[in-house]
């Protein structure tokens, strides 16, 4: 057994100096259980800006826990020698954080050093999946997940108040059509289960930092999130027929970047007796050509990463949802 008194000594050899000229820090992390972690930074202050110092202070620890929860996956051999491979992750190390909370946090005045202590705990398996991604670790399944979230506002159906409420037609439509070109498409059931709605309106009206917070809980490293609108052109009643127009809006945001791969809007117009008949045939045609976009999008973005970020494109101007 380790005497208390060895302690003091036993740690001091985690400590270490980084970064030169403005910041000079010692940090140690350690596992506390099996998926918390408590990391410690000491960050030297330049010129008395403690607010800056201290910012810096939560980042190094952030980044020293990543390090040990990468130590616990590889092992400490592994990590040694894959320490070239594993700097685009560590750089990153608040993009893997699911939640943290400060255990103590201290500005010394005398010794111009900013303290802080915190526990802190991951999303494994985006961790894992970046570490598939550079090659550290053998992939785990060759077949990747994308969430896929539409807020729908239908004119043949009476008005919601809750997003989960219903089963949209065009995230269905969209969803299998993309299960049928062998895309993994994670359910809406198990969303409903994991997400708030809040969380997924965010994300819908473009917050990049709720769709990646969705994608890490469910274990998706791609999110498409969108908009899709219904309406009725025309009524020709010596006919008997009604036309409807739909259109469907999506971005597709890559959850370890937060950064957009893509973005689409597609739409079709159909003319038919029954309304009702004409919206699901409408969807139907509209979400086939968003689903090939799709496809492609993510596979390219699965062999290639990230690229130059795509302009939306749109074939006509989507219907406002003001109109319905």
């Amino acid at each position: 057994m380790i005497s208390l008194r060895c302690l003091p000594a036993l740690l001091i050899g985690f400590w270490f100096f980084i970064f030169g000229g403005c910041f000079n820090a010692e940090i140690y992390a350690q596992q506390k259980t099996r998926d918390v972690y408590v990391g410690f930074a000491s960050v030297l202050v330049k010129g008395e800006n403690y607010v800056l110092s201290r910012k810096k202070a939560v980042e190094l620890a952030l980044k020293d826990g990543l390090q040990e929860a990468i130590k616990e996956i590889i092992g400490d051999e592994e990590y040694e020698e894959s320490q070239r491979d594993l700097r685009k992750i560590l750089r990153r190390s608040s993009h893997f954080v699911k939640s943290y909370r400060t255990l103590e946090a201290y500005d010394d005045q005398i010794n111009k050093t900013s303290k802080v202590e915190l526990e802190m705990r991951f999303f494994r398996s985006a961790v894992n999946q970046a570490l598939e991604g550079v090659g550290v670790i053998a992939s785990s399944s060759n077949k990747k997940k994308v969430a896929l979230l539409i807020n729908e506002k239908s004119f043949t159906f009476a008005p919601v108040t809750s997003f989960w409420d219903i089963i949209p037609i065009s995230e269905n439509q969209l969803a299998s059509n993309l299960i049928e070109s062998g895309i993994e498409v994670v359910g809406r059931d198990e969303l409903r289960e994991l997400i708030s709605e809040k969380m997924v309106l965010k994300a819908i009206k473009g917050d990049r930092k709720s769709a990646r917070k969705i994608g890490l809980e469910v274990g998706a490293d791609i999110v498409v999130v969108g908009t899709a609108v219904s309406s009725l052109r025309e009524e020709n009643v010596k006919e008997g027929t009604k036309t409807v127009q739909t259109n469907i809006n999506v971005k597709v945001i890559s959850t370890l970047e937060s950064l957009l791969i893509a973005a689409k809007t597609e739409f079709s117009t159909i003319k038919h007796e029954h309304a009702s008949q004409a919206e699901i045939e409408a969807f139907d045609i509209a979400s086939k050509k968003l689903s090939g976009f799709l496809a492609s999008s993510f596979h390219r973005y699965w062999e290639k990463g990230v690229e130059v970020p795509m302009k939306k494109t749109s074939e006509i101007p989507p219907i406002s949802m003001s109109d319905m």
